[in-house]
């Protein structure tokens, strides 16, 4: 072992302290992963268990029950229209999740390749494919995402579209910025001299080396979609009325702030929860493929 190895090896006791621990700690990220991993999951499972969990319909109206206060029957109170806040919310996750890991996957579908081939071949095709990516991240995100729905209409579907429109680019050039680094390494280069095919170097050598920045993009960037994704429906071109969604039921119940504040300030919170479980997820991973990164 010399003596650089040597030196290495000290930090990871303290952020053994640091982060836990324990393996399942340290695979997930340390103490950040596992909150974040934890928080997401029980999210999943409350979107997926809605119609158990859910103590009253989502959509079902209630006359008396109007900007009804948080009660034993309705714990989260009621809305314009009588309707349970906490059985909304709770459908409600199944919408903002959706599209917004559905956005980021659509989006490193095309972007990992497209940075892949980039990074890789260099020349003229790294300089062609990033000058599409510097045309599309020269405009603003949100007005991105408004022009592609003025086109094709409101709407979820549409707003997970414009979502992984708008991270396209960001994922290609995170991935070329990796791939640029690993195909210079020894064991690429030595692959080459070998004869390996170009498919499997980089499916065997680059892609598993340079995936790392891109899952912590993609953490960070899911954040980001959930607040994008309910700032388009508080604009009303995201989902559409009756459907239960965290951004839609903000902008039903702005109207309202002093009147009920639970109709405006509970959905909040749920976007909240949502993107800090994203955040830790980010932090988690990050400190996983970059432990002394992170002790710095």
């Amino acid at each position: 072992m010399t003596a650089l190895d040597q030196g290495r090896t000290e930090p990871v006791p303290a952020r053994r302290l640091r982060g836990g621990g324990s393996l399942l700690s340290r695979r997930l990220g340390g103490r950040e992963g596992v909150i974040g991993w934890s928080l997401l999951a029980l999210l999943v499972l409350i979107a997926l268990l809605a119609p158990l969990l859910a103590p009253h319909s989502a959509e079902a109206i209630d006359d008396t029950r109007v900007f009804g206060s948080p009660s034993l029957a309705h714990p989260l109170g009621s809305d314009d229209l009588g309707r349970d806040v906490l059985s909304r919310i709770l459908f409600a996750y199944r919408v903002s999740l959706g599209i917004a890991v559905g956005s980021v996957v659509l989006a490193m579908l095309i972007g990992i390749p497209l940075g892949v081939l980039a990074g890789y071949a260099g020349g003229w095709i790294d300089l062609l494919l990033m000058r599409g990516v510097d045309l599309l991240l020269a405009f603003p995100a949100l007005l991105l995402a408004i022009s592609l729905i003025a086109i094709l209409g409101p709407g979820s579907g549409v707003a997970l579209l414009a979502i992984a429109v708008i991270y396209v680019p960001i994922m290609a050039r995170v991935v070329r910025g990796s791939v640029l680094v690993v195909r210079n390494q020894p064991y690429v280069t030595g692959a080459r001299t070998r004869g390996v095919s170009h498919l499997r170097i980089v499916w065997g050598h680059v892609l598993p080396n340079a995936i790392g920045p891109a899952l912590v993009q993609a953490s960070v960037l899911t954040a980001f979609a959930i607040v994008i994704e309910a700032s388009l429906s508080f604009l009303g071109l995201g989902a559409q009325p009756p459907t239960p969604e965290l951004g839609l039921m903000l902008a039903e119940g702005n109207n309202y702030l002093t009147q009920a504040p639970w109709v405006e300030i509970f959905p909040g919170l749920a976007i909240s929860l949502t993107v800090f479980a994203f955040n830790m997820i980010g932090d988690g991973l990050r400190r996983g493929f970059d432990p002394y990164g992170m002790a710095r």
